[in-house]
């Protein structure tokens, strides 16, 4: 019987090393976007958004893209 998933590799996506390919993944592509982007943008890793009132701070969320003016 032909392999049900050509092209995938179930020890790679196994969840017990997915987290970490998944990581260093992010970082060698934030690497290679930055040397694209850079000095006008930078890429930003595990980044979040608060939302401040007082002295308490909800977290809103974990945005894919965010433009920050400084």
């Amino acid at each position: 019987m032909p392999y049900p998933f050509p092209g995938m590799n179930p020890y790679l996506e196994n969840p017990k090393f997915w987290f970490e390919v998944h990581h260093l993944l992010i970082g060698i592509i934030a690497e290679s976007l930055n040397s694209q982007l850079l000095p006008k943008y930078r890429v930003g890793v595990e980044k979040r958004v608060y939302q401040m009132s007082g002295e308490d701070a909800l977290l809103i969320g974990i945005p894919d893209c965010l433009e920050i003016n400084f």
